[in-house]
């Protein structure tokens, strides 16, 4: 079953999640998911290990969408 990526954005947006990671060989599909979101923005990935990205959403500052 493919990931949710939009759900797991909007899981960050509303406070029911504090972060998710994507691996490398799912960075694509959610590439695709992230350039169709709203709010994309406000998504903020920091690199990790082994090119997993941890995203999270920044709920203030600077960035508006």
């Amino acid at each position: 079953m493919a990931t949710d990526y939009t759900q797991l954005m909007e899981a960050l947006r509303h406070g029911e999640r504090d972060s998710f990671t994507v691996t490398p060989d799912e960075f694509m599909a959610f590439h695709d998911a992230y350039m169709k979101y709203e709010y994309r923005k406000r998504v903020i990935g920091t690199a990790d290990l082994d090119g997993r990205i941890v995203y999270h959403f920044e709920k203030e500052g600077k960035t508006t969408n």
